[in-house]
């Protein structure tokens, strides 16, 4: 086991001497407090670290708003400097009693690297198969259209990313995390667009109180004619028979807030606002539903950390560090999707807002890169302290975590990249990762572009990359 962990470790020296990150660690039994730079703390300071291939604006940044309020309105059809035929919505946003519109035709979205290689769990085909089934049991969808949808946003696919270490003997509890994955998914989409939600939000909240009253042990007032809580009740009981008594606790009070954060979502989109930049980090970490994800990596591992390594500083930061990478390149990826939906609660929007509307897009995009890749490199530094510390070699559990935890970032960039949620049905993005993105309603399309016209502009690609 040792010889295992000395060959992690100097694979993470290695990856460090090339990514040559700032965070600085200093402390006693090998952690400390953190002296450590801010990526952004608002808008108004401007980039601390200024990015390696940027064009600068010359609006600069202004200071940030509280509020916004903002409205979708779609536009006639144009057409890009590529030749491709698109639909364009204006955002008419008000900041501070003004009017800004923003109108995208198309941007280029940069190559995104990641440090760690992705890796598949070796049973990735029988899982989505098995899901894949399980999930038209109570689904019922009705045209091959929807069906082959389903297949292609491939919702096993990012368990299978993120987790590929757990052992065999666990698929089951894999099984488990994609179906809980899969339904909380599918209670997100069915609320998702502003219209939908103030129509049945009253029937959210039935099936939020329904699931509350089984994760707390009260079956017996179930109402099995509603089918997501039918689909999902035998999953939690499950889970709860499986787990630990400590584990369960945990996944109950991660889950609650995680369902209660619809709720919070029906709120702010029926009033269209926007947050500032610094509330939106804030809050992005609290309803990402990180927290949740950790307890159910930790089960289909076979591991379960202690409260007190959970609680430690470093942890705490490394764990905030995975989830501004995983909501920001959520951000960023599915940035066509939402803008077509009207969907205001996205990074790149906010970031180009706070500035006033004086920011051009590509702009924008760029500043959001290289907000992810800076974060990477804290993740790798701060991944790269806790694993040579006296408690992960005191902990075999830890040691494991820490070895997956590369795969929670690159499978979850993995999955953005290929699934029809973001894309729609035959996208193009699977292959083509990044060039000029057409702003088209139907499926993302990218347009390759020479490399002579990519590398003087935009590439902000990680050079420790592969």
């Amino acid at each position: 086991m040792m010889e295992g962990l000395c060959s992690y470790r100097n694979a993470l020296q290695s990856l460090l001497r090339q990514a040559k990150p700032s965070t600085c660690i200093h402390g006693k039994f090998g952690f400390a407090k953190f002296q450590r730079r801010m990526v952004f703390v608002s808008l108004a300071f401007g980039p601390l670290v200024k990015p390696r291939v940027f064009q600068e604006s010359k609006a600069g940044y202004v200071g940030s708003c509280s509020r916004f309020s903002a409205r979708g309105v779609q536009t006639a059809a144009s057409t890009s400097t590529t030749g491709s035929p698109q639909s364009t919505i204006t955002l008419d946003v008000k900041i501070e009693g003004q009017s800004h519109d923003l109108q995208i035709q198309e941007y280029y979205l940069p190559e995104l690297r990641c440090y760690f290689p992705p890796k598949c769990h070796s049973d990735y085909e029988g899982i989505r198969d098995e899901i894949f089934h399980w999930t038209l049991d109570w689904k019922h969808l009705g045209t091959e259209q929807e069906r082959e949808f389903l297949l292609q946003s491939d919702f096993p696919g990012i368990w299978c990313w993120i987790v590929p270490m757990s052992p065999h003997r666990y698929r089951y509890r894999l099984l488990l995390a994609c179906k809980l994955a899969v339904w909380i998914v599918h209670l997100d989409d069915q609320f998702h667009e502003t219209n939908h939600v103030r129509d049945d939000s009253n029937a959210i909240d039935k099936v939020i109180q329904q699931v509350q009253g089984i994760l707390e042990g009260f079956d017996s007032n179930i109402d099995l004619h509603i089918p997501e809580v039918k689909a999902i009740s035998p999953v939690l009981r499950q889970l709860r028979a499986d787990m630990s008594p400590s584990m369960h606790k945990r996944h109950v009070q991660t889950l609650s807030p995680g369902l209660s954060r619809f709720e919070t979502k029906v709120d702010r989109r029926v009033k269209n606002e926007l947050s500032d930049l610094a509330t939106y980090i804030s809050t992005r970490r609290n309803t990402f539903g990180f927290n949740h994800m950790q307890v159910m990596i930790e089960y289909c591992l076979g591991v379960e950390l202690d409260e007190e390594i959970l609680q430690m500083e470093c942890m705490q930061e490394l764990h905030k560090a995975t989830v501004d990478f995983l909501a920001w390149t959520n951000d960023l990826i599915s940035f066509r999707k939402e803008y077509f939906e009207g969907d205001l609660q996205n990074l790149l929007q906010i970031i180009h807002f706070e500035s006033g509307g004086k920011l051009d897009f590509q702009h924008t995009v760029n500043t959001a890169c290289q907000m992810i890749q800076a974060r990477e490199r804290d993740f790798v530094q701060i991944l790269h302290e806790i694993s040579l510390s006296d408690v992960a070699a005191r902990s075999p559990d830890l040691r494991v975590y820490l070895r997956n935890l590369p795969n929670v970032l690159t499978g979850h960039l993995q999955w953005l990249f290929t699934s029809a949620r973001y894309h729609g049905v035959g996208h193009n993005m699977e292959n083509l990762k990044h060039g000029m993105l057409q702003m088209v309603p139907e499926k993302t399309v990218i347009v390759p572009l020479a490399d002579h016209f990519i590398d003087p502009h935009f590439t902000v690609a990680s050079s420790a990359g592969n």
